[in-house]
């Protein structure tokens, strides 16, 4: 089915991931899509067994509705046909159990039996080692939720991750503590990305562990994330009293200050009905009741940028709203302005309110933000068919981005799930939470703006979404749904299109880099971790001192773009995908789960052929050919390079590169080595 052509392997209605050997039936192709985003929603193979039962179920009551109501019309004296019963012969054969389903979705995901050689695993593994942040900010956290999703033995006791500036999720792994030394190397790692150059990091304890940080990351600049700042004084704070989201309001209003001019419109949208689907107009009573709530912040903060107030104002607003709030006060101290809850007699107040809040004024020159406001978020245009007419700002703070995806994070897999499954899920959830982040971003491009194209496909560089015309044919609200989460696929489908001679049907997919050979999820602690034992030990600041962690960064590739007439450079640094070594040319897997029987890929046989294919999808797509087409010798990783491309040839890594002077014997890799799992 990968092999013949697409119209005559399309006739069978069936995905060739899910057409699986072992399996006793085939999931349609319609069923098998829905069932991968329910399973990234929850992992519930349960639901998806039943949807399959209650669709053939109601098919039968149909059909026995419709044999009925045909033999009511027939004269009294004519007897209908029997009814077929359902069991045994309407239904021969029932549908797959939840674990059947979830089984043929882990196989599935790590299968490479497409057309375009590469299994969701490793897709989804590049996407994430695709983020970048050159000159920017990056937040990491710890969340705990997730670990419920893989068995004990494994040993996890939280989940280390990393969200950019813009809310995309650059690393995610499985740590079994919470120091520095747990997630080190994958984080060392990370900081080795060509385009990974932040300038900012924030996390929830600055300025703990700021040498170690500083040290990995020569003058980076420090900050506290504003959500875990609040979180320290809202946390102490008794939740039933009655002046509870009063008092958040006015905690928030001491911190940071809407942008006057996105306030203004906000409220004449509010006020003239522009805002609502029914046209309903708002009054400035029902508003002021609407901001006692968190209503006001949750509809409509998008559209109003923050402003946080200086080291002092902070310090000052502080001191006033702990005297609003409090019920007592001590001898020599300013008088308490706060009541008792009238129904349970409790103050608003814990006794660590206090504490947390002379921590908080200690720390209040840590959440500055260390950009201007206007460079401090993403503005998103609104549809042109929408009423209001508000931007929508994405603020660059990625530390509440992080925040945010720890929410939707621990809800892709479900408890006590094999590594194997829940990684995939994790992995399938993240790439697509990534990609929903980058075409919500692309909506931000004007026309009339000044970009650099990166390896533009074709003439037409800039997004068919940023043309206000197109966005015209589209409703409100479904331009900013991802559309399509397989880039592999649309370059799969752009090669086909320029064979036949015709154009891009989608010139602004996204092309793949190669596998840096970075680990996420419980792979860091079954494949990354285990390598590592015996090597080397932490540093005194708890950094990974490994071999490849202490190499020195290499050097980012040239920029390698184009500049449109009458746009200005940014100061963005664009890394072009290089043919370095045969894992351009074939798919080179991170897959530790994947079936060791896969279909290989067929490399060019030419040097021109070469150039064709990387001109056009950038290493993104490989055509397939049924294994007797291809040549013995094009399976040997040195001769190829060597007659391929001798000036492009570098070793995978120090082992390699010492066995080429020997060539005796199996060639040796690097425990953490791309290039050992092929």
């Amino acid at each position: 089915m990968v092999n013949v052509p697409t119209y005559a392997a399309s006739c069978y209605p069936v995905d060739t991931t899910y057409a699986q050997r072992d399996s006793k039936s085939h999931l349609h192709r319609t069923a098998a899509e829905a069932f991968s985003s329910i399973m990234v929603t929850c992992g519930n193979g349960e639901l998806c067994s039943k949807l399959l039962c209650n669709s053939i179920n109601r098919d039968y009551i149909r059909r026995i509705k419709t044999h009925f109501s045909k033999a009511s019309e027939k004269k009294p004296t004519t007897v209908a046909a029997p009814h077929i019963a359902k069991d045994g012969e309407f239904v021969k054969q029932h549908p797959p159990l939840g674990e059947t389903i979830r089984d043929m979705y882990n196989v599935a995901s790590s299968s490479q039996k497409n057309p375009w050689c590469l299994s969701d695993h490793d897709r989804h593994i590049r996407e994430i080692q695709s983020i970048k942040c050159v000159g920017g900010m990056f937040a990491q956290d710890h969340t705990f939720q997730v670990t419920k999703n893989y068995q004990n033995k494994l040993g996890a006791v939280a989940a280390w991750d990393v969200a950019t500036d813009t809310g995309e999720i650059a690393c995610a792994a499985l740590v079994r503590s919470t120091k520095t030394e747990a997630f080190a190397r994958a984080a060392q790692q990370l900081l080795k990305r060509p385009a990974f150059l932040p300038q900012v990091k924030c996390s929830d304890t600055w300025p703990h562990k700021k040498e170690c940080w500083q040290f990995v990351i020569p003058n980076v600049k420090g900050r506290l994330g504003l959500f875990h700042y609040e979180q320290r004084i809202i946390a102490t704070m008794r939740k039933t009293h009655i002046d509870y989201f009063e008092a958040i309001t006015d905690l928030l209003a001491s911190l940071y200050v809407h942008c006057t001019d996105d306030y203004d419109r906000l409220l004449r949208a509010l006020k003239n009905g522009t805002l609502s689907r029914t046209g309903r107009k708002h009054s400035s009573e029902e508003i002021t009741d609407m901001k006692r709530t968190r209503v006001f912040r949750d509809r409509h903060s998008k559209h109003l940028r923050k402003k946080l107030h200086g080291e002092a104002t902070v310090i000052q607003m502080l001191d006033d709203w702990f005297c609003w709030y409090k019920v007592t006060s001590s001898n020599g101290s300013r008088p308490a302005q706060g009541r008792l809850d009238p129904n349970r007699l409790e103050t608003l107040f814990t006794p660590d309110t206090k504490i947390a809040i002379e921590n908080c004024k200690e720390k209040a020159q840590c959440i500055a933000d260390p950009l201007p406001l206007e460079d401090m978020h993403h503005e998103v245009l609104p549809n042109p068919n929408s009423a209001h007419q508000l931007t929508e700002h994405l603020s660059k703070r990625g530390e509440s981005k992080l925040e945010a995806f720890h929410d939707r994070f621990a809800h892709f897999a479900n408890c006590g799930m094999r590594n194997t499954l829940a990684d995939n899920l994790n992995l399938a959830g993240t790439a697509r939470c990534n990609l929903s982040i980058q075409h919500k971003r692309s909506l931000s491009a004007r026309l009339s703006g000044q970009k650099i194209i990166e390896n533009p496909p074709n003439e037409n560089p800039m997004s068919a979404l940023s043309d206000p015309e197109v966005r015209k044919k589209i409703p409100v609200g479904w331009d900013v749904v991802t559309p399509y989460f397989n880039h592999s696929e649309l370059w799969y489908i752009n090669n086909m299109a320029a064979t036949a001679g015709c154009s891009f049907p989608f010139p602004h997919a996204e092309a793949l880099p190669l596998d840096n050979g970075e680990h996420f999820f419980s792979e860091y602690l079954t494949v990354t971790m285990p390598s590592l034992k015996g090597n080397c030990g932490p540093g005194e600041l708890g950094e990974c001192l490994c071999k490849l962690c202490s190499a020195p960064t290499p050097m980012s590739p040239e920029k390698n773009v184009r500049i449109v007439e009458g746009v200005e450079p940014t100061t963005t640094t664009e890394i072009t995908p290089v043919m370095a070594n045969a894992a351009t040319i074939t798919n080179t897997t991170n897959n530790v789960n994947a079936n060791s029987n896969r279909q290989q890929a067929r490399r060019p046989r030419s040097t021109a052929a070469i150039t064709d294919l990387y001109q056009g999808a950038a290493g993104a797509f490989t055509p397939i050919a049924p294994a007797a087409l291809i040549p013995m010798q094009w399976q040997l990783p040195f001769y190829y390079n060597s007659i391929v491309t001798p000036n492009l040839f570098s070793p995978c890594c120090d082992k390699y590169a010492a066995w080429l002077n020997i060539r005796r014997g199996r060639p040796p890799h690097h425990p953490l080595c791309s290039q050992r799992h092929r």
